[in-house]
């Protein structure tokens, strides 16, 4: 049976927090609090990208950005390289998602997340598409750089539009 990993408390949000801070400071989730904060910065420099370089620069310069700042937070905080990813899921549950642990080995680990409030946050402000570069799009920097002998595979997110994120991970033959 599939096992149920729920952060500790949810908090609210309302669709017109991209006007305003009202609301966004309800610390039940701070690492989902950080996230509107920023947003409210973050989307008003990208839409003007958008008109000055087009949307496809734009997203991708942002994005690089985001995943390289993530992963100097990531080097600054400190991280055991290769550990198996199920040591860093058993201190996650500050992240405002719902993990289902599909699989649990020594050369291999997956969950789907089928409740994330990011994505939930971002649709109902009509900006999946920024939400993504903020929140998902920093997976795959970090996992090079955390686990550079584990192969990562996400194929789908909810902020896309999807039932679950699916994330996947095998360790690699060179790891022996």
């Amino acid at each position: 049976m599939p096992r149920v990993i729920r952060p500790a408390r949810y908090c609210g949000f309302a669709a017109d927090q991209t006007r305003s801070f009202k609301g966004a400071c309800d610390m039940s989730n701070p690492i989902l609090n950080a996230i509107k904060i920023q947003s409210k910065v973050v989307i008003p420099i990208v839409r003007e990208l958008e008109k000055e370089i087009g949307k496809e620069r734009a997203h991708a310069l942002v994005g690089r950005a985001i995943a390289g700042a993530y992963v100097d937070y990531r080097k600054r905080r400190g991280f055991e390289a290769n550990s198996h990813p199920r040591v860093e899921q058993e201190g996650e549950d500050a992240f405002p998602v719902e993990r289902e642990v599909i699989d649990d080995t020594e050369e291999s680990y997956g969950y789907n997340i089928t409740g994330c409030l990011f994505a939930e946050y971002f649709r109902s402000i009509g900006e999946p598409e920024i939400g993504a570069l903020m929140t998902c799009g920093v997976d795959f920097a970090a996992e090079d750089l955390i686990r550079p002998n584990w192969e990562f595979e996400r194929t789908q997110t909810r902020m896309q539009g999807a039932s679950h994120c699916d994330f996947r991970w095998r360790k690699g033959a060179s790891d022996g």
